[in-house]
């Protein structure tokens, strides 16, 4: 599995988590880096050696190294299904077996928005603890193609109009990536509620937690996005995983705004994330009453 991996091209890779190149230049492609915020594109993908370097911080390599910078994390196995988790394809044979050509092209077509209606996907988030009532108000359901084959997932908007999505196979988006808003009314809020991702916003809705204004950064390299709209906060209330990643976003943020920044990570203690909480507390409470 490791050299099908490494195979997959870094173009398609990047295309999956919502990464465009600004420019082409033969073989090469430009990007702004997804390892940290600029304006100028420095960051080049060659896709003849199907490797990649960052100018701004002086590394490179192949699609592992590049996972490992994005996730933070030295885990192989860990890497390796977050790379072929990204890929909408049967298996990551096919990806490798795609000429680079064809995954430079965009990855998304035919794209379709709907009311969330499919029972498969109402029935995929309930196994992840979240009610139909809650998906079918907060959520959507997206139809698209890709490489000739048509797929359908959960959608979640951001504020660029872009789309996470997800489905039992495949976990994505449709770009641009962005942050994502929500505010409980019109006039002006004191606190927020800040979460890594719109699953576990959805288990936040689930557990009946919050009652504030959230942000959901849907990628910890977005903390840079939400900032502008947490100034105004006196209270940042964090649900951010329990890993490297998340470790690293929250110093971000308490760097930036201090003592208003309040580590919420504390209610899940022993699990990754809120989802894992929430679906591992429904299962236990499932065995009590067996």
């Amino acid at each position: 599995m490791f050299k099908e991996i490494k195979s997959i091209p870094l173009a398609t890779f990047m295309s999956r988590l919502g990464h465009e190149p600004v420019r082409r230049s033969g073989d090469k492609l430009w990007y702004k880096s997804p390892l940290r915020q600029e304006h100028t594109p420095s960051f080049k993908v060659e896709t003849t050696l199907n490797c990649w370097y960052d100018f701004g911080i002086g590394k490179g390599g192949n699609i592992v190294d590049l996972a490992a910078e994005m996730y933070q994390s030295t885990d192989m196995r860990h890497l390796l299904r977050c790379i072929a988790d990204s890929c909408p394809v049967p298996s990551v044979q096919t990806v490798a077996a795609t000429s680079v050509t064809r995954h430079s092209a965009p990855s998304f077509e035919d794209i379709r928005i709907v009311p969330l209606e499919s029972h498969a996907l109402v029935a995929y988030l309930q196994e992840r603890g979240i009610p139909p009532e809650i998906s079918k108000a907060y959520c959507q359901q997206v139809h698209y193609s890709c490489h000739g084959k048509r797929y359908y997932a959960v959608a979640f908007a951001n504020e660029s109009g872009g789309h996470e999505i997800r489905n039992r196979y495949f976990k994505g988006c449709i770009s641009p990536k962005d942050i994502s808003i929500r505010r409980i009314r019109d006039g002006p809020s004191t606190e927020c509620a800040v979460f890594e991702g719109f699953i576990d916003y959805l288990s936040a809705l689930a557990l009946g937690i919050i009652g504030t204004d959230v942000i959901i950064l849907n990628s910890v390299s977005n903390v840079h996005k939400a900032s502008p709209h947490l100034r105004d906060y006196n209270a940042i209330h964090c649900y951010l995983d329990n890993d490297v990643a998340g470790k690293r976003a929250l110093g971000q943020l308490t760097e930036r705004f201090g003592t208003k920044v309040i580590d919420r990570s504390t209610l899940y203690s022993g699990c990754n994330d809120l989802n894992e909480y929430l679906t591992t507390s429904f299962t236990n409470n499932q065995n009590l009453q067996l």
